[in-house]
């Protein structure tokens, strides 16, 4: 069952964004970290400069992504992750993954890898450091990316991340780009965003995206609203922006969550009181058609609606 089941009466076109408190986890970890995280690190070994990425001058900006990550483990899951600082002589300890490292904080000869690399390799999250004005793209480990790569778009302002910008999303950019701009340090905010997906792949980068096209293709003839449920899958980012206090430098961390759309229908606690298919419903029929095809949902739009039709009906006392 997904963490997050962002819909509700009708589709919300507001960015949505809310405060991290201290007490909320910066970095979550789940039952899915131990094969996440493995399928991370292998992908980073077949493709080392396709799913990690850093222009030089942004090195102060990687160490307080490790600070900040580790000590929010550290803090989060004192039974799962160990830090131990003495001066820059720091110790790592991830239980999980039954790993010990010691290295010295800003020194990256002492780490196997880029200090965001090496950090990105302890978290199911993506990691994306923004700095200067826009702000750019400047450093990234993007693993589960959502039909984009770092290769398109390092080195980009925000906006340009995202162009072309259509009518229907334009808003939205805006909106985030003004939370970019005025994030404090020490305020970090989050953010959901949404999808129906027909493949349960993490890794839809853009270097995926031809064989999902073809896995579509083939896939659709045979979609009905009788066996949609099986083939769907419901795709949520937990999404955060935390201002760098030192370097100024934003990170962007995505956490994406994924559930087959008949089990998530039928595994929400809150199902008896609130059918999670009528609201799932609601959202899909009062979603603008462009951003219905913005999302990649329009090629099955009409047997996912049917089978959301079918499964509300069912629940009705």
């Amino acid at each position: 069952m997904l963490p997050y089941f962002p819909f509700d009466q009708k589709f919300n076109d507001k960015i949505g964004t809310a405060i991290l408190t201290q007490d909320d986890p910066l970095i979550e970890v789940d039952d899915h970290y131990q094969t996440e995280v493995a399928l991370k690190r292998a992908l980073l070994i077949q493709e080392p400069d396709y799913y990690f990425q850093a222009f030089l001058g942004h090195e102060m900006a990687q160490w307080e992504v490790v600070e900040l990550i580790l000590a929010d483990l550290a803090r989060q899951y004192p039974d799962r992750f160990l830090l131990q600082r003495a001066g820059d002589a720091w110790t790592w300890e991830n239980r999980l993954l039954g790993e010990r490292i010691s290295f010295q904080f800003g020194d990256a000869s002492t780490l196997p890898q880029a200090p965001l690399d090496w950090t990105g390799r302890q978290v199911q999250e993506d990691l994306l450091v923004l700095a200067g004005d826009g702000p750019a793209l400047v450093a990234g480990q993007l693993c589960f990316g959502n039909v984009w790569s770092l290769e398109e778009k390092m080195g980009l302002p925000f906006w340009e991340i995202h162009a072309p910008i259509t009518p229907i999303v334009e808003p939205m950019m805006r909106a985030a780009q003004q939370v970019m701009n005025r994030l404090p340090a020490g305020k970090p905010v989050w953010r959901l965003n949404w999808s129906i997906k027909a493949s349960d792949q993490l890794d839809m980068t853009t270097r995926r995206v031809p064989d999902l096209n073809r896995e579509l293709a083939e896939l659709l003839p045979a979609l009905t609203p009788d066996n949609a449920g099986e083939h769907l899958y419901v795709r949520i980012e937990r999404q955060t922006l935390t201002r760098l206090p030192r370097s100024g430098a934003v990170l962007f961390g995505l956490h994406t969550y994924q559930n087959r759309l008949d089990r998530e229908l039928t595994e929400r606690p809150d199902a008896a009181e609130r059918s999670p298919a009528e609201r799932l419903l609601n959202v899909l029929t009062t979603t603008p058609p462009a951003m219905l095809d913005y999302k990649g949902i329009a090629p099955f739009l009409g047997p996912l609606l049917g089978h959301l039709e079918q499964k509300a009906a069912s629940e009705v006392v």
